[in-house]
């Protein structure tokens, strides 16, 4: 008699066990403001550096769309003392990689070193905090930099930005939620060197910034290195964030949009993501890994394998663009799909209204839910072993959410997650009631005159 491989997980499948350890983390105030948190790695032969400001694609004011993913070009286009390209120049001879990205809430720089280089990640970064090359040609040039993005990656691009720059402007009602992430053009060439530095001067700021250090040193010598190129930079008024609250929806949004170099229609749904720290935050993370992660997941069987109405479906809060921590409040959970050009959308809709409904009145299985916890804590440790990674996460946690420490305790709070909690997280959430749609279609067949 054949004997199968498969063991059936006990119905006491306990907790994930969550690794004993601890990430080295210290924080520290400059008098300028600049907040500082150094986690040491002994022995790590590297060094990641990073500077988070709190300016993203909400933070940037009315007359200035565009300018928080602009400032991520101009910050290399020549600081205090540093010509263009010298920034590159200095990182790449000792053997690094460096970069910038903005997102909703924050923009990032970073570098990546051999340890010895630590003084020097700290003297460029503090020259160009410290004042840029701020010129006419300079801004000229980023902005049809920009522009040019825009068109590559948006305009002429099929479901270019799909659901993390269109979805949210249809979500939400306050202009800082729902304006263009990317910037109007008319905004973009219509600013001067002046506006471009009386952003810089008020958002660029000690005060508005992170500054995160990861891997081989040691904390008091880096602190003193920090000190020593950081601290000189004068403090600056630092402007006071705009209102993001948002009113919860009370009624499903559809909105529909023809994309003339979409082969397929997709469908984009976002609900409103619970307040980060809320009872409900972290069992709706897990609750897109049960529902979309891969083949056996529910919506993949239901709706990919099952009923065929979608190619493929994936989810996650604050997706595709970012994660359930790097971005503050109001968020969406967003759900993306490819459905199949015969199947109506209502049709989508209501095989994944169903399927939300069933798992927010039964919950998860055991091992679903185990399943989804053990995929979280695999990929947050593989992160968090990488300086890059440890940086990235240590920088959102404190510049989005004020707090490193929250490395250490939320593994802890994943693995404690119920059943239960799971449930009622998305039986209050992910409602129709609190979402909005958008189905973004090809064109329809052209009539002909007559």
């Amino acid at each position: 008699m054949a004997v199968s491989s498969r063991r059936r997980p006990p119905a006491s499948d306990p907790t994930p066990a969550v690794p004993v350890r601890s990430v080295a983390i210290e924080e520290h105030r400059l008098p300028n403001g600049l907040r500082v948190v150094l986690s040491s790695e002994p022995g790590s032969a590297v060094v990641a550096l990073g500077v988070y400001y709190r300016v993203g694609f909400r933070l940037e004011p009315k007359g200035r769309t565009g300018f928080a993913h602009l400032f991520e070009h101009l910050m290399f286009q020549g600081s205090r003392h540093l010509g263009k390209m010298a920034h590159f120049q200095v990182v790449h001879d000792a053997g690094g990689v460096l970069n910038g990205y903005t997102r909703y809430d924050y923009t990032a720089y970073f570098e990546v070193l051999p340890a010895s280089a630590l003084a020097a990640a700290c003297y460029l970064e503090a020259d160009r905090m410290a004042g840029l090359d701020l010129t006419p040609a300079n801004l000229r040039n980023q902005v049809d930099v920009v522009e040019e993005e825009v068109r590559l990656n948006v305009l002429n691009q099929p479901y270019g930005g799909f659901s993390w720059l269109f979805l949210p402007q249809h979500a939400f009602q306050r202009f800082a939620n729902a304006h263009n992430a990317y910037g109007e053009f008319e905004d973009l060439e219509s600013a001067t060197v002046e506006d471009a530095s009386e952003f810089f001067t008020s958002h660029y700021a000690p005060g508005n910034a992170t500054l995160v250090v990861v891997g081989g040193f040691d904390p008091s010598e880096a602190l003193a290195t920090v000190t020593q190129h950081f601290g000189a930079i004068p403090a600056r008024p630092v402007p006071p964030p705009p209102a993001t609250d948002e009113p919860l929806p009370t009624r499903r949004r559809v909105v529909r949009h023809e994309d003339p170099m979409a082969p397929v229609p997709r469908l984009g749904v976002g609900y409103r993501m619970a307040t980060f720290g809320s009872p409900a935050h972290l069992p709706l993370t897990l609750a897109a890994d049960i529902l979309t992660d891969g083949r056996g997941s529910r919506l993949d069987e239901r709706l990919v394998r099952g009923e065929g109405v979608c190619l493929d479906v994936t989810a996650g809060p604050n997706f595709p663009i970012g994660d359930a921590f790097d971005t503050g409040d109001p968020s969406l959970w967003t759900l993306e799909a490819t459905r199949r050009p015969e199947v109506p959308t209502p049709r989508v809709l209501e095989l994944i209204d169903e399927e939300l409904e069933r798992l927010g009145r039964e919950g998860p299985s055991r091992p679903e839910l185990r399943r989804a916890q053990r995929s979280w804590l695999a990929q947050h440790w593989a992160q968090v072993d990488s300086p890059r990674g440890r940086m990235d996460r240590l920088g959102t946690l404190t510049a989005v959410h004020g707090d490193p420490h929250l490395l250490n305790l939320i593994p802890g709070q994943i693995a404690a997650v119920t059943e239960e909690q799971v449930a009622d997280s998305v039986r209050t959430w992910l409602r129709p009631e609190r979402s909005t749609v958008l189905d973004w279609v090809p064109p329809g067949p052209k009539r002909r005159p007559g």
